[in-house]
């Protein structure tokens, strides 16, 4: 098996919300980190990180202040966020069909494919994982330019 190989990967905005938080739990304080700062960081292109920020803080995840002081910053301690909550709060919605793995199509419950249901499962699996895993229960290094958590 090759270990390089990623059967179920995150989407780009939970990627990219995920890499935010990972920053955001790794500084301390009560300081707002803006945009430009959080997206240099994680290399990420700051217009698409700034959507999925404003997301999270509709979500409630992160606390939001405009301004020059303002910025984003975690909403409540790590140890009460879950990876789950970020993941959901980033992503589409649910009812979306998604590309399918083995056939040049969306797949849904309506058209699944012959594997949907092993997919399905396993997904809810993952899922109920990350509702366990709080940003808390990672070392988080400071990122640097570059650097992905």
């Amino acid at each position: 098996m090759n270990p390089d190989s990623r059967l179920l990967h995150l989407p780009q905005s939970s990627r990219y919300a995920v890499t935010a938080m990972f920053y955001l739990a790794s500084r301390t304080g009560d300081a707002y980190h803006m945009v430009g700062k959080i997206a240099r960081a994680g290399d990420l292109s700051p217009s698409y990180l700034s959507k999925i920020l404003q997301r999270l803080a509709q979500h409630r995840i992160l606390d939001s202040r405009r301004g020059a002081k303002g910025g984003y910053r975690l909403s409540r301690p790590a140890a009460e966020i879950t990876l789950f909550d970020i993941v959901a709060a980033s992503r589409r919605a649910e009812n979306d069909p998604m590309p399918c793995m083995i056939e040049a199509r969306d797949c849904d419950c309506a058209t699944p494919c012959a594997m949907h249901d092993f997919v399905a499962q396993t997904e809810e699996a993952m899922l109920r994982r990350l509702s366990r895993t709080t940003l808390a229960d990672f070392k988080h290094p400071t990122l640097n330019p570059g650097e992905r958590p």
